[in-house]
């Protein structure tokens, strides 16, 4: 912001003295009448909006200790408001618009009123690149990512050549799922004038869409542009791990830690050691580490989903180190006691270490039940689970524990009951009506299922399971594909680790007759969950659909050895070879 010449500062100054005084004593009529020069009054209201602004930023750090009352704090808002149309009406510029913008930019009601002044502040400044990405911002933050998307095209349809916007628009056509759109304008950026964030983007987007070897080569030049470009770092050696360069990731991995480095880099490395089959360095990596509860676990359970049991428990000791040991340890414990060490007891003994006022209680008398029943103990673990539906009467997990314990024991029926019972306590409750959707699926209802999930898309429409179960029902039963594909993949993006649900996305398209698509998709599908037997015969479908009878038998074969219901049929497909 421009400065203001002395002889306005002092002019304002010494009203604030008349001000002060006048609670003394009448000002005389002659100062009362006196009229500022309109160069002083910019300066008046500029303090004036700079004083209140600075109170409102107080009250927000102080969060629930300020002692301002909402009546206050808005009247507060007013005059700073007030301040800036005076300044807008007598010296518009793009930042004063971006100024009153910000004044209301986390209003209750939503960007709307931000919106507008952005809105107001284009038409006399159409090409103003910053007001264009706040407006299109705005849009963001109401998730109406169309309309913030077309905001930017516009403004490039008249700017082709501004690469920090052409940078945003690809950034939110990436975040909006649209890969191939983003890529087609972050590639219009002139090779000459792509500098490490431009290359950055474009490697980021080429990696989700699988384009691997390019999207190395691009990252590689942002890294060699600027070296400290972590994030960079980062995305390149995470794309040479999806390239299965195990070596080339872990020294780039290496290369972020001589840095200041941040704990998903190290996480990443450890991982890497782990696939190199090197649970001694990774160990080395942990212990390195910082020390915070959220870093161990998660390294510790890296060890542990490697079956590195052994280095996973030394990992989690470094928990005991501030004395009061969390509840997360004792879990975890009880988990390598049984999983690594095969001894039961000893993990139940764990889990009666975890307070009944911890927020993990619930989750150890489940896991308490689950051990109970797998030693043959089904009465107490049932026991355990009607304790749990009275403790926690509102929580869907006891529920459906008793379903399942019920259901192992073949009561079906029973299973149901427990089910609708929670429903009946928990109304639409998206986890129950998910876990009830499969059992009437497993007895022969699917419709019936099916149309309890149609409601709970309905009123969760972001529910991933909702979304695969619906999707993938469609696609088993050859209707609505497009509808069906439009789920599943929106289930995808909201959970892209979920091998369940990239089968489900190459089901569809298999369905579709889309077969490279199918192709692509199961092969992500088995890399995440390589031991589900209807994930292996989709993909001995897939791989027959191409002539690619090698890798059909390879999806059959691995279908029955990891006991498949389907038996009969799947030894059919595979004779039929």
């Amino acid at each position: 912001m421009r400065l203001f010449p002395v002889t306005a500062f002092l002019l304002v100054a010494c009203l604030f003295v008349l001000a002060a005084c006048g609670a003394r004593r009448p000002a005389p009529a002659a100062v009362q009448a006196r009229q500022l020069s309109p160069e002083a009054q910019a300066s008046y209201d500029y303090l004036v909006y700079q004083d209140q602004l600075q109170r409102l930023q107080r009250h927000t750090a102080q969060g629930k200790n300020s002692p301002l009352t909402p009546e206050e704090v808005q009247a507060i808002t007013d005059r700073a408001d007030q301040a800036l149309d005076r300044l807008l009406a007598a010296e518009p510029s793009p930042r004063l618009y971006l100024e009153k913008a910000g004044l209301h930019w986390n209003d209750p009601g939503g960007p709307a009123r931000a919106r507008t002044t952005l809105k107001e502040g284009l038409k006399k400044y159409p090409d103003d690149r910053l007001l264009t990405v706040y407006l299109a911002n705005s849009y963001l933050m109401d998730n109406r990512t169309d309309a913030a998307i077309a905001v930017m095209e516009d403004y490039l349809s008249r700017h082709g050549d501004d690469v920090e916007a052409a940078q945003r628009l690809g950034q939110m056509l990436m975040d909006a799922g649209q890969d191939a759109q983003a890529l087609d304008v972050l590639k219009r950026i002139p090779v000459d004038k792509r500098g490490p964030d431009a290359l950055y983007a474009i490697g980021r987007v080429q990696g989700n869409l699988g384009m691997r070897k390019a999207a190395i080569v691009n990252l590689s030049k942002a890294v060699k542009m600027d070296p400290a470009f972590t994030e960079a770092m980062v995305e390149l050696a995470y794309q040479y791990e999806l390239a299965k360069d195990y070596v080339a990731a872990e020294k780039t991995y290496a290369r972020i830690l001589e840095g200041d480095a941040f704990p998903e880099a190290r996480l990443r490395l450890i991982n890497l050691n782990l696939k190199l089959n090197n649970p001694d360095r990774a160990m080395q990596v942990a212990l390195e580490g910082p020390h915070t509860k959220a870093f161990i676990l998660d390294a510790a359970l890296m060890f542990i989903d490697d079956e590195f049991y052994a280095q996973g428990s030394t990992v989690l000791d470094m928990l005991t180190a501030g004395g009061q040991v969390p509840a997360e340890f004792y879990f975890y414990k009880a988990l390598i006691a049984n999983e690594g060490e095969k001894d039961p007891d000893k993990a139940l003994d764990y889990l009666t270490k975890v307070s009944p006022d911890d927020r993990l209680y619930p989750h150890a008398l489940r896991f308490k039940a689950q051990l109970l029943h797998a030693q043959g103990h089904e009465d107490q673990a049932l026991a355990i689970a009607v304790e749990g539906k009275k403790l926690f009467p509102d929580g869907a997990i006891f529920y459906i524990l008793q379903s399942a314990l019920l259901k192992r024991d073949g009561d079906t029926d029973g299973a149901e009951k427990v089910l609708r019972e929670g429903l009946a306590r928990i109304k639409g409750n998206p986890e129950l009506s998910f876990e009830l959707a499969m059992l009437l699926d497993e007895t022969g209802r699917r419709e019936e299922g099916l149309a309890i999930m149609e409601g709970v898309l309905r009123t969760h429409p972001d529910d991933a399971n909702a979304l695969n179960f619906v999707g993938y029902t469609l696609a088993e039963e050859n209707r609505e594909l497009e509808r069906a594909l439009v789920l599943v993949q929106k289930a995808a993006l909201l959970e892209p680790e979920s091998g369940f649900i990239l089968d489900s996305v190459a089901w569809v398209h298999f369905k579709m007759k889309a077969y490279d698509k199918a192709w692509e998709n199961i092969g992500y599908a088995v890399d995440i969950v390589d031991d589900d037997p209807t994930i292996w015969e989709h993909y001995g479908d897939i791989a027959r659909a191409l002539g690619k009878e090698k890798q059909a038998r390879k999806g059959y074969n691995y279908s029955l050895k990891y006991k498949t219901r389907r038996t009969k049929e799947v030894r059919e497909k595979l004779d039929e070879l």
